[in-house]
């Protein structure tokens, strides 16, 4: 038989007293967070916890499962920087991350079926049934950038709709007519939000002022399906394409992220349009790239460590307050006006929101 592991065993790894370990593993004071953490994770690698179910409740009490798909996790712009506020809050606050990555068959990361975390942190649209599988599980979950109806989950969310509208109000209020989007519609709750906003704006343009107009007579100028893999793909040749098949090009696109802005900017130069002088692009998210391109991309800032960090404060709000109704956390977004439009009204002289 295996010989089961002791705490005397864990003091010696560790080069501390059983008593601190004791001190760890009943969450008491008398040692640093730090060791109570390294108590923690070299009793669970040990299997020390399985055999002592007693202290399951200290460890899972100090990790978040935080569940992201991989190809989101390698983004170097958008979602890392929200990643990273996520682990600046969690470590402030106590927590452990473990990263699970929400690309496999396997609809529930082993942390959370063994309940060994507090909570569950989404990050990024993932599919539905994997969502409805953790919610079974009864663990407090926070969704980032993204949200499905139909679960009680606390959702972090920037103000997509609103962003959209000044953006394109702004484009009106600066005499173009022609404005299209440029976002896959079947991507993400977020792109269906700014595409509204922008026909919101659209709405002051048409003589009978109604959405069903605004979304009839922008269709024309719009790119809304088969987008997003190509921009994940970073294929400019199929943008190209889409570029071509369109009934008329608009005077300005609004894009659903930065990442879709800068491949639609490249394609555009490829049939020899210039930016801005035959068409405008406008960006969403403010990455870091958008400072690098020429000309650098007009967009919407979105503060993308605040975003993580909230979802950390929001979760421990959450595991304290458990039978409060669930919330929907939107943050604010801030144009940022770059050289890919060419403007001569500045934001000051337009409005921040519209009927929406």
């Amino acid at each position: 038989m295996e010989k089961k592991v002791t705490m005397k065993q864990l003091a010696k790894e560790l080069g501390i007293s059983i008593n601190a370990v004791s001190l760890a593993l009943n969450d008491r004071e008398g040692v640093s967070e730090k060791t109570r953490k390294q108590v923690l994770k070299l009793a669970n690698e040990t299997g020390y916890l399985e055999q002592s179910n007693k202290y399951n409740k200290t460890y899972s009490s100090k990790n978040i499962c935080v569940l992201i798909r991989k190809i989101y996790f390698q983004d170097m712009h958008f979602y890392s920087r929200v990643i990273y506020g996520i682990e600046w809050q969690a470590d402030k606050l106590g927590y452990d991350i473990i990263m699970q990555f929400a690309d496999d068959k396997v609809n529930v990361p082993s942390c959370v079926e063994n309940h060994k975390v507090a909570g569950i942190i989404i990050v990024g649209p993932v599919e539905k049934d994997r969502i409805e599988a953790l919610n079974a599980y009864g663990i407090p979950m926070v969704i980032v950038d993204s949200t499905t109806y139909g679960f009680a989950a606390d959702n972090i969310l920037s103000d997509n709709r609103s962003g959209a509208f000044s953006a394109a109000n702004l484009l009106v209020k600066n005499g173009y007519q022609k404005i299209g989007f440029f976002g896959d519609l079947d991507y993400s709750l977020s792109i269906k939000e700014r595409y509204l906003g922008y026909v919101e704006a659209m709405t002051g343009v048409m003589e009978d002022g109604s959405m069903q107009t605004a979304l009839l007579d922008t269709m024309k100028y719009s790119l809304l399906k088969n987008i997003e893999e190509h921009v994940l793909n970073k294929n400019v040749e199929a943008i190209t394409e889409l570029i071509k098949s369109m009934e008329e090009i608009p005077e300005v696109f609004l894009c659903s992220n930065d990442r879709a802005a800068i491949l639609l900017m490249n394609a555009l130069r490829s049939l020899e349009y210039r930016v801005p002088e035959d068409i405008g692009i406008v960006g969403f998210d403010d990455m870091e790239i958008s400072t690098m391109v020429m000309p650098g991309l007009t967009t919407l800032h979105i503060a993308k460590k605040n975003m993580g960090m909230k979802a950390v404060q929001t979760l421990q709000w959450r595991l304290q307050n458990r039978k409060a109704k669930p919330e929907k956390i939107v943050l604010p977004v801030e144009l940022v006006i770059r050289g890919s439009v060419q403007l001569g009204c500045q934001m000051q002289d337009v409005p921040e929101t519209g009927n929406i």
